[in-house]
């Protein structure tokens, strides 16, 4: 399954690429919105990592809403290393399927990935 993966840091985004690609999923890095709108439009991903920061919250979100306008269907994974709650009780919570602590370990967004790719499968 394609997962678009979108995080300004390139360390950050090299490493979550090289576990996710290690767990069976291929990758579309993007180091900035504009760049993961179009790998978004060309591939079709069914699913987003997104850096809630990109390079400000306010622009992650911008993305979020971009990426939900583009494909209503795509999951999107929002990693943030502030507080989540904060963020989840916002309006772009409808569009999101989970916000993930950075730092917290990969396994459960790797966990998630495959529940999802398990139910495109089934289809």
């Amino acid at each position: 399954m394609k997962v678009l993966v979108a995080e300004d840091d390139p360390d950050q985004l090299s490493l979550r690429c090289m576990l996710l690609a290690q767990s069976g999923f291929d990758t579309l890095p993007a180091t900035d919105a504009s760049t993961a709108i179009g790998l978004a439009a060309e591939h079709r991903p069914p699913c987003a990592v997104v850096d809630l920061r990109l390079p400000t919250p306010e622009r992650g979100l911008q993305l979020i809403r971009d990426l939900k306008a583009l494909n209503p269907a795509m999951h999107v994974f929002v990693l943030t290393g502030g507080d989540g709650r904060r963020f989840v009780q916002g309006a772009e919570r409808e569009l999101i399927d989970s916000v993930l602590t950075k730092g917290s370990g990969s396994a459960g967004l790797i966990q998630k990935l495959h529940t999802v790719a398990a139910g495109l499968c089934s289809h």
